[in-house]
């Protein structure tokens, strides 16, 4: 497969979101431009409790005008690495901290230029009391491992947005 040529790109809207204009030329000769959203790195962290309970957050998202169910997520600072950010924001987020985090696997999207990286956090324990960022309205809950299968499971739920993670994470520990 040939790789497409870039002709130019510029910022079309800078505010929460960046929104990049790229024009390309596609192996064939046609001419097209495509919006991409500008994002930074971000961490999405499955978090399990010592005793096998999944710990999980709502909050409304604009997006979809919603409340979503997920797992803690949040961008990777200049300069920090995936498992501090993971460690940061589920401390922030939900008040509990992980005794080990390790990476599980990374992802790109088709029009971002974020990296997603599934993060799995074990023998969390509850520290503190959360204190997410000002825009944040972070409900935390936990669930046990049958009851969190059974949401993924569950074809006509479309407010638990980290699929992916939950399957990865629960294939890790041996759960599935």
């Amino acid at each position: 497969m040939k790789q497409w040529t870039k002709l130019k790109e510029h910022l079309a809207y800078d505010g929460w979101r960046k929104i990049i204009v790229r024009r390309y030329e596609l192996p064939h000769g046609q001419v097209a431009d495509f919006d991409i959203v500008g994002n930074g790195p971000y961490v999405t962290i499955a978090a399990f409790t010592s005793e096998k309970e999944v710990i999980l957050t709502r909050q409304f998202r604009a997006g979809p005008e919603q409340v979503l169910t997920s797992f803690s997520e949040g961008f990777i600072d200049q300069g920090e690495s995936p498992e501090a950010a993971a460690a940061r924001e589920l401390l922030e987020e939900t008040g509990y901290r992980a005794e080990n985090i390790q990476w599980l696997k990374s992802r790109r999207s088709s029009y971002s230029t974020e990296t997603q990286h599934f993060m799995l956090a074990t023998n969390c324990h509850y520290v503190q009391p959360p204190e997410p960022d000002a825009l944040e309205d972070i409900e935390v809950f936990l669930l046990s491992v049958e009851q969190f299968r059974a949401l993924l499971h569950d074809s006509k739920d479309e407010a638990f947005i980290n699929i992916a993670a939950g399957y990865l994470a629960l294939e890790k520990l041996g759960w599935l």
